[in-house]
């Protein structure tokens, strides 16, 4: 049994104690048994041998080194929710290392541990979860996804990259597999050109996939091949920039290039179709931001598309972290980075999730890398509008390396997971739920309702109808992409706002324009009243050449799961 749940059966047992005095006699036996369980100190869980240390310090990619203590988290209770929004811990824990994540169009998430950041785990599992249920259902797999790439195909299916052929060195595998929400089963599909442990994919504006960076299968030293996925097999696309770093942060923009914004200083350009790269600009930091984060800010109508990016956080080799952000607008002729507001302190293997009122929420991480110790649990809230921070409440456990959050179609944030050392790590999870779902007195928020969508498979440029009748009070309508996250970045999470009319209380909304602005596949379709609050969202089809009228039916589901509490009532809510 491992020491997380030997220990929570032996707290479950005292909380079942109903005797004061032999409560004490129960705490006591709870923190022997701790004791008695904790592994030793667990051995470097990415880091390289010491041949590979010896290797001149600009020429190794960061890796983590896991290795660090477990500790004990607090408690906070908000008293503002409707200022601050409010975390809530659910009593459902999460059987295995949620190491990778990823949004399906059922509402369902699947979550990859693999060997779970465990050398001697060789059951290697995922799990499929509806949010709201305790419905965790997990089952094995027949090779290690772990330290994976994971991007959602345009049919709706998540495709893994790469995983851990071999710990310590690491090796990479270049298997791929791809997974179907229906049947709820991993399809193998063709191989990489070598391994790839630690890549990321990025979805193009055709539906194809661009894979870079990750160990080979061979060594660990970092493949520098580029390719891309596209009718089913994988073509060459160049070789990667000098020095690439592992999980390099990468976001498709509206012109059809790929932006690559860290870990390294030296931003970098990617052109399918030349498959080229070139040097963008320095960070002002200077220094490798490694495990840190980046986000692709809204691309909205308002701001006439334009792709501004946004770094927060990490430290050169885990160390020196840092509290700061930085900006860059690469509309501009001659781009450059822009230092942004400070965090309210360091973070390292942070996490940052867009919320449909395009505002950012920035969680977890530590001040010293991979010690919970020093973990992170003030929330916040980063407004592009004003460039600004502002508190989201604090978190109840530290969520450090391996930790994650992805936005559900509630409009609520889920946290998990947390991993400081091997055979370690954060079963609890929680939910944010940010302030536009509540009330000025706490209560929660009336809430705008999406009855129908028509159709539910949309072509780009095309007009579609969303029905609903709060359709006169509606400030914004937008799409976000369904999240894929690990490893302190998320490969998919895209937010693109839409131009709309309300006619006959309907909505009459323009689809994009075209698939660099909105890579094809499913989204959250998102409805914004004028007080700020986001509907419960409708999943539908993006893609060229949709049929006219619609399909009958897998674009259009809404959420399945628990509402969390927040009601959908008709009445007006207080100002936040």
């Amino acid at each position: 049994m491992s020491t997380a749940y030997s220990s929570l059966a032996v707290l479950s047992v005292y909380r079942r104690s109903t005797s004061k005095p032999r409560a004490g006699l129960f705490l006591a036996a709870l923190l022997l048994s701790f004791a008695a369980q904790m592994p030793a100190p667990a051995q470097s869980a990415d880091k390289p041998k010491a041949q590979e240390a010896q290797k001149p310090e600009e020429h190794r990619p960061y890796m983590e080194p896991a290795e660090h203590q477990k500790a004990r988290p607090r408690a906070f209770i908000e008293a503002a929710p409707h200022q601050n929004g409010r975390w809530d811990t659910l009593s459902l824990l999460m059987p295995i290392n949620p190491v990778h994540v990823a949004l399906m169009h059922n509402g369902k998430l699947l979550i990859i541990a693999g060997s779970g950041n465990d050398p001697d785990n060789k059951n290697f599992q995922a799990a499929v979860w509806t949010p709201g249920t305790n419905a965790i259902n997990t089952f094995p797999i027949d090779w290690d996804m772990f330290c994976n790439g994971m991007v959602i195909l345009p049919d709706g299916r998540p495709f893994v990259l790469g995983g851990t052929l071999k710990y310590d060195d690491f090796l990479g595998y270049p298997r791929t597999s791809a997974f179907n929400p229906a049947t709820a089963t991993f399809t193998n599909m063709p191989n990489m050109s070598g391994g790839r442990w630690y890549p990321t994919g990025t979805v193009l504006g055709d539906g194809s996939v661009l894979v870079l960076s990750g160990l080979t299968d061979t060594s660990s030293t970092v493949n520098t091949t580029v390719q891309i996925f596209t009718g089913g097999a994988w073509t060459p696309a160049g070789t990667v920039f000098p020095f690439p770093p592992l999980y390099p942060r990468e976001h498709l923009l509206p012109n059809g290039k790929v932006f690559e914004d860290g870990a390294n200083p030296n931003s970098q350009l990617f052109d399918p179709v030349t498959k080229t790269w070139s040097n963008v600009a320095t960070t002002t930091f200077g220094n490798a931001r490694d495990a840190g984060t980046s986000v692709l800010l809204p691309l909205t109508p308002a701001n006439g598309f334009k792709p501004v990016a946004l770094i927060l956080g990490g430290g050169p080799g885990g160390g020196s972290v840092t509290d700061t952000t930085e900006f860059i607008d690469l509309s501009a002729a001659n781009p450059h980075w822009v230092s942004g507001p400070a965090m309210v302190k360091p973070r390292i293997q942070l996490n940052a999730t867009i919320l449909p009122n395009g505002k950012v929420l920035v969680s977890g991480g530590s001040t010293v890398n991979e010690d919970p110790a020093t973990g992170v649990l003030e929330a916040q809230l980063y407004d592009p509008a004003s460039n600004s921070f502002s508190s989201a409440s604090n978190m109840e456990f530290a969520r450090v390396y391996h930790s994650n959050t992805i936005l559900l179609p509630d409009a609520t944030v889920l946290a998990l997971g947390g991993n400081p050392q091997r055979k370690v790590y954060e079963p609890h999870m929680e939910i944010y739920s940010p302030a536009y779902l509540f009330n000025s007195n706490g209560t929660p928020a009336s809430r705008p309702v999406i009855t129908h969508v028509q159709p539910a498979r949309i072509a780009y440029g095309a007009s579609f109808r969303v029905r609903t009748p709060q359709a006169a009070n509606i400030r914004s309508v937008v799409l976000v992409r369904p999240g894929a996250v690990t490893h302190a970045f998320d490969m998919e999470q895209r937010l693109v706002g839409l131009t709309f009319n309300a006619a006959y209380g309907d909505l009459v909304v323009k689809a994009p324009a075209n698939g660099n602005l909105a890579p094809p596949g499913y989204y959250m379709l998102f409805i914004v009243n004028d007080y700020g609050v986001p509907s419960v969202a409708k999943f539908v089809h993006l893609g060229k050449g949709e049929k006219k009228g619609g399909h009958g039916g897998d674009g259009d589901h809404g959420h399945g799961g628990d509402d969390h509490g927040h009601g959908d009532d008709h009445k007006k809510p207080g100002q936040h």
